[in-house]
């Protein structure tokens, strides 16, 4: 029976290393649920509505006035009639020897304000030559595809966690399976001691010291269980799902990804890498916002058009209407050379965002090279964990046939044991550390083409 618990046990630690790829259904899930994207998204939003304000500062405006106005008093505009007219009828009547014109005629006064008026119109407004209008529409996209290249950045970034979290608990479901295969070989370890010590072959330490070994093996088993556990909770975190959600256990499992040319991911990361996407677009965007400002230089001219209705009364008829165009022109000649201030300010802008991109560029080559280099040497160090994998199984099959027969000493056997058992949770590590490295390299290189990963997730 001991036999066969250690050959199945050295078998189940023995599997295949291959990579174990992530369901892509929790890679959508992720991408539909996910607290933290909602908000990128949200950005993006407010983002592209301002780029809808700043296109619709091209079209005509139309606006409409309405004014009731109420007054007494103000100003009086004297017109002298009867001084101007009387003495010219008094004139013609003394010629005509009769009173046919008046004389009498009074001065008449006229109040500045009308006691009633109404003024109701639409008034279109036009830009016909307003550079600012195109320079702000063109900042205002580029600060978009700014937003846009940020939540792309975050949703690279979360295929990874995804992915890294996945990885995370199938290494603690794995490590909570050796803990306890090992469990069943301390049990039968024990149940073996004894056997030997009711032979008299063996003194009753080594029960003891075999409760031990089982005391110690629960502990580890308890602490895998609780890894295990918080592995499951974040990774439903990450996809806004019940914490106590099931998550599946791949069936099949791929073979491992070779590294490719270190050029090759240096090349697709300053291509695809949505930090240099953004500073190049920053760049375009200060000249942009350079552009708006020197356009202050030149003149302004709309097209307004008012339509409506005047008088005293409320009427809406062919004797109170009205119309009048007008093409305004506004220059402004002197403006205490603030433009000029502000158009340096925004080239500084500018040459800040070029100097911070060629940094990036070289952090983000220093980044792909550094990640190139961990991957090789975590592929190393699973080759060497393998190897003592190995020579520790064989120097356990040995010591525990010797330790049977009564040739060798408990402590060796439980050296041999924790050499073993050590082994197998080292290869694990180093197993998974492998799989998290290439995730990493797939990150900082960008080789997952974002825009159709996102369709192919959404159809």
């Amino acid at each position: 029976m001991f036999n066969k618990i250690a050959i199945f046990a050295l078998l189940l630690f023995g599997i295949s290393f291959a990579q174990v790829e992530i369901p892509a259904e929790y890679l959508g899930e992720a991408l539909q649920n996910n607290l933290a994207l909602k908000q990128k998204e949200f950005s993006l939003g407010k983002s592209i509505a301002a780029l809808d304000e700043a296109r619709g500062m091209f079209l005509p405006r139309i606006d409409l006035f309405s004014r009731y106005s109420r007054a007494g008093g103000g100003r009086e505009i004297d017109i002298p009639i009867g001084e101007l007219v009387n003495p010219m009828q008094s004139a013609l009547n003394l010629l005509l020897q009769s009173k046919v014109f008046p004389a009498d005629l009074p001065n008449e006064k006229i109040m500045f304000l009308r006691e009633r008026e109404h003024d109701t119109k639409l008034r279109l407004t036009q830009p016909l030559f307003q550079p600012k209008i195109y320079y702000n529409y063109s900042l205002n996209k580029k600060l978009s595809q700014i937003e846009k290249a940020a939540k792309n950045k975050y949703v690279r970034e979360l295929i990874a966690d995804v992915k890294t979290a996945y990885i995370n608990f199938l290494q603690a479901g794995e490590a909570v399976d050796i803990y306890q295969n090992y469990m069943k070989l301390l049990v039968e370890n024990k149940r073996v001691n004894e056997s030997l010590v009711k032979n008299g072959k063996a003194t009753p330490d080594v029960v003891y010291r075999a409760d031990a070994e089982i005391a110690d093996m629960e502990k580890k088993i308890s602490n895998a269980e609780t890894t295990k556990k918080s592995a499951h909770y974040y990774f439903n975190f990450l996809l806004n799902k019940d914490l106590n959600s099931e998550i599946k256990i791949p069936l099949e499992e791929m073979n491992s990804e070779k590294i490719e040319n270190i050029d090759f991911y240096i090349q697709s990361a300053l291509k695809n890498r949505e930090e240099v996407f953004q500073l190049n677009t920053a760049v375009q965007a200060m000249e942009s916002k350079a552009d708006i400002y020197r356009s202050d230089y030149l003149p302004n001219l709309n097209l307004a058009v008012d339509y409506g209705f005047q008088g005293e009364e409320y009427k809406f008829n062919s004797e109170s209407d009205y119309w009048m165009a007008s093409l305004v022109l506004n220059w402004n000649i002197f403006n205490g050379f603030s433009d000029e201030a502000k158009v340096s300010q925004a080239i500084f802008s500018k040459k800040e965002s070029e100097a911070r991109l060629m940094e990036v560029e070289k952090l983000i080559t220093l980044e792909v090279r550094k990640t190139i280099d961990e991957t090789e040497s975590a592929q190393k160090t699973l080759s060497s964990a393998r190897k003592n994998k190995l020579a520790s199984e064989q120097s356990f099959k040995m010591i525990d046939k010797k330790y049977r027969e009564g040739m060798t000493g408990y402590i060796e056997y439980l050296d041999a044991f924790n050499q073993v058992s050590v082994s197998d949770i080292e290869l694990l590590i180093e197993k998974y550390n492998v799989k998290k490295s290439f995730i990493k390299l797939e990150k900082v290189s960008a080789r997952v083409e974002l825009e159709k990963f996102i369709k192919n997730n959404e159809d």
